[in-house]
């Protein structure tokens, strides 16, 4: 049940900065991923996990926040050409 519960958490974590990238500043979207490399760097000293499962950890989740990132300048960029 502890994996169904972090699955939740952390698709409610990405659901969250999905709307926050929105409305927050270009620049917002680094922090997200600056602080999830971060975690991947403590799991990886604090913990004894296998380097393979943590490096595609650590790629999924890169490629997750970015692609939000990238998605929300996108359409940003598109509204405002709306507006002109």
């Amino acid at each position: 049940m502890s994996d169904f519960k972090g699955i939740l958490i952390g698709m409610l974590v990405v659901a969250v900065l999905y709307m926050l990238d929105r409305y927050l500043p270009r620049w917002f979207g680094a922090i997200p991923g600056a602080g999830f490399l971060g975690f991947i760097i403590y799991i990886v000293f604090t913990k004894e996990v296998s380097l393979l499962s943590i490096v595609t950890v650590l790629l999924v989740g890169e490629a997750v926040l970015n692609g939000i990132w990238i998605d929300a300048l996108v359409n940003r960029k598109r509204k405002m050409k709306k507006e002109e």
